[in-house]
């Protein structure tokens, strides 16, 4: 198998393998960018390359060939995690001229601190006005801090009432199971049975924000969506995600003809659930 072969004249011959290396990991950590640069912004053929990684002896972390599934997700990750490497070093180096730049501050005004107080260390007056500004600045400083407390004590109190005003509402008396009604959804291959579950008509959709009995977390990826399974039937939001996600792909091949709501859900899904089809 040669690189022309794959369709990237070039892009391999100068990727040799470290010696002794059989890991498909650590040659994509190895030679990812290399392999994008010398890309160029053409599309990978899998199937042949999978094909040259098995010549070259480059194995998935059981000692197997890679399939095409296996190695597209290998890729994926490893640019995630070169991305996140790049992040940490970015950060780290950030960090460091912040507290460089923070401690040349500090040196600064502890140099002018000084200078001030020599000039003005003269005087029984200046000393008094100097500590007659300094309770100023206290006294303005607990004020502020009273006003935030007063200010997080009515935030507070607001969100209780909102939660309050949630929990009455979800609250509702139960219909009689005999009222409960199925939802008209197909039956697809990845849907749990969760999805085709009866449903009481009288109780209230679940909102973004409300929260989950079962765990007693906040629900975060928006309301329930009419028509589809209610997260009232889940334990974990990614499962519902991933039910009304198949039923909506379903539903809209395309997503031109989605409600607003219905587009969020699906983007939620699709960033949730890696290779969600």
């Amino acid at each position: 198998m040669t690189a022309a072969s794959i369709g990237i004249e070039g892009a391999l011959g100068a990727l040799e393998r470290a010696s002794g290396a059989t890991s498909l990991r650590v040659w994509m950590e190895a030679h990812r960018d290399e392999l994008l640069t010398a890309l160029d912004g053409r599309r990978l053929n899998w199937k042949a390359l999978c094909a040259w990684f098995a010549e070259v002896g480059l194995t998935n972390a059981k000692g197997e060939a890679p399939s095409v599934g296996c190695a597209k997700l290998l890729w994926n990750r490893v640019g995630k995690t070169l991305e996140a490497r790049r992040q940490r070093h970015a950060d780290a180096a950030a960090a460091a001229e912040r507290l460089a730049e923070e401690k040349k501050a500090a040196r600064e005004a502890a140099k002018a601190s000084r200078d001030a107080e020599a000039v003005e260390a003269g005087t029984l007056s200046q000393r008094m006005q100097e500590a007659d500004r300094a309770e100023s600045y206290a006294t303005a400083k607990r004020a502020e801090v009273q006003d935030a407390h007063a200010r997080a004590a009515v935030q507070r109190q607001e969100r209780t009432q909102q939660q309050a005003a949630r929990t009455q509402q979800s609250e509702i008396e139960p219909s009689d199971p005999s009222e409960f009604i199925t939802l008209d959804l197909p039956v697809l291959k990845g849907v749990s049975s969760r999805a085709y579950l009866p449903v009481d008509p009288k109780l209230p959709p679940v909102r973004e924000g409300d929260v989950n009995r079962l765990t007693g977390n906040a629900w975060v990826y928006g309301d329930d969506l009419p028509g589809y399974p209610s997260k009232r039937h889940y334990e974990y939001e990614r499962d519902w995600l991933r039910d009304v996600g198949l039923l909506l792909r379903h539903r809209h091949p395309t997503n031109l003809t989605m409600t607003p709501e219905e587009k969020f859900v699906m983007r939620s899904a699709k960033s949730c659930i890696p290779n969600l089809y």
